[in-house]
């Protein structure tokens, strides 16, 4: 492999040192959550975070994500990018504050809004400090902080819920002081002091992060919409108890989340670095063929065997969530995919067509999600999830292509998309699942036998 496949192989792996090994433990501790607290309580919990997500963009104005590609960007004084977007999550915490009372007017977390509060703010700065750790090439700091993060949660959560039994409050403080200790140690093992010391405030510097971070606001809140929406209308419309069911299912794909997550991270630096260079349209189609066979043929064994996983991973109360497992795995590759163009967008800097392409997807999101879930509950909101996924994966793909060259089969890709479709389809019917598995993967072994071989060519070299 040259330089620069060897560069994102390694920041990959460097990532999935912390981002994999500290979600594996997160998705392990979802049978102490479904053992310790009841679909009701669980649901409540949940929605706390979900509001938690709506709060974020708009009071961090997504300057976190300014910081690594301004950070970038300008190597010498990478400390002018930290203490603007310090200065901006100190304005956010007043604005945040003056908002508390209007969010005690909504009845359901009302009880709860000095937890959400913390949760914000604390995630918005370790959100800044983590991407100010992948500027200064920390990344095996990164990784580090992210796995202490991640036991922080696991002793409080083991220690709260199972042994104090303090159910909601127990969850929700545990994620919230996991957070807190998490900032901290990043802020002086990661030697913040001695570089805002010698930062200057640059106002230009302000305006172009803000410009371009902005639209990244709704970007996120349009995220959020495909994300979790569909949360909310279904304990408005179902009640709590059915909203922990959906979200114990939503944690399954979160497995591929984490995979994609790994790699976004090391290809967000890659894709920016490797833009203005003259065999840009090599890389990019390499790393997307792989990227993609490699997502799909995850949700084909992911979804093959899920039902006698959820048997084991759950307690008998949540196992009829995993039904509605397999098309959000399905949905989770396309949401991968999505993420791949979305780095593309970073590199050009082209956050308007991010946020628009994001925020028409979020939009179909909620039209299905309020004419299905009526009509056919929880699998309403499983469909207008898969629908918006694969609609916002196709539009950033066409539109990508107008500004980078990239080698991509649309025809091969729309094949692929489909075997994933109807297996998932089967798996959920409980239509021959076994058979099922054995022939999607043939045809897909034997459609992408091509890709399968540059991997293992460029292994070698």
């Amino acid at each position: 492999m040259n330089n620069k496949y060897n560069k994102l192989v390694k920041d990959t792996l460097i990532f999935a040192l912390g981002s994999i090994g500290s979600k594996f433990i997160l998705f392990f501790l979802v049978p102490l959550y479904t053992n310790c607290l009841t679909t009701e309580q669980y649901g409540i919990a949940d929605l706390v975070f979900t509001i938690a997500q709506i709060f974020i963009p708009i009071i961090s104005l997504v300057i976190f994500d300014a910081v690594i590609r301004f950070g970038l960007e300008n190597r010498k004084h990478p400390e002018n990018v930290l203490l603007v977007a310090l200065i901006v999550w100190i304005g956010g915490l007043v604005i945040l504050l003056v908002c508390m009372p209007f969010i005690s007017m909504y009845t359901e977390i009302s009880e709860w809004k000095w937890y959400l509060y913390f949760y914000i703010i604390f995630n918005i700065l370790l959100s800044i400090e983590l991407n100010y750790l992948k500027v200064k090439g920390k990344n095996f700091l990164y990784s580090c902080i992210c796995i202490t993060q991640t036991f922080c949660l696991a002793g409080l959560n083991i220690y709260l819920l199972l042994i104090l039994k303090t159910g909601v409050s127990g969850y929700l403080l545990s994620n919230i002081v996991a957070c807190m200790i998490a900032s901290i140690i990043a802020f002086f093992i990661g030697n913040f002091i001695d570089d805002l010391k010698k930062a200057k405030f640059d106002p230009l510097l302000l305006k172009r992060m803000l410009v371009y971070s902005s639209p990244l606001i709704f970007n996120n809140l349009a995220w959020w919409v495909i994300q979790s929406s569909d949360k909310v209308i279904v304990q408005l419309l179902l009640g709590s108890s059915m909203l922990g069911l959906y979200t114990v299912a939503t944690r399954i794909p979160s497995l591929i989340n984490v995979a994609v997550s790994v790699f976004q991270q090391s290809w967000g630096i890659s894709a920016v670095v490797e833009m203005d260079s003259k065999n840009n349209k090599e890389f990019y189609s390499n790393v997307f063929n792989i990227f993609t066979c490699m997502v799909f043929a995850s949700c084909i064994a992911l979804n093959g065997i899920i039902k006698p996983f959820m048997k084991v991973y759950v307690s008998d109360e949540f196992f009829l969530s995993w039904k509605f497992v397999p098309l959000l795995v399905c949905a989770a590759g396309f949401s991968a995919i999505a993420a791949y163009f979305g780095s593309i967008y970073g590199a050009l800097k082209k956050s308007f067509n991010n946020m628009l392409s994001t925020v028409t997807s979020g939009i179909l999101n909620i039209i299905v999600n309020f004419l299905l879930i009526p009509i056919i509950g929880v699998e309403g909101a499983v469909i207008g999830t898969f629908i918006s996924y694969f609609y916002l994966a196709y539009i950033r793909m066409l539109d990508c292509l107008r500004y980078v060259k990239i080698d991509i089969d649309i025809k091969k890709l729309l094949i692929n998309s489909g075997i994933v479709f109807v297996h998932a389809v089967m798996i959920s019917c409980e239509y021959y699942i076994i058979l099922a598995t054995i022939i999607c993967s043939i045809l897909f072994v034997e459609i992408n036998v091509r890709v399968l071989a540059n991997i293992s060519k460029m292994k070698k070299e």
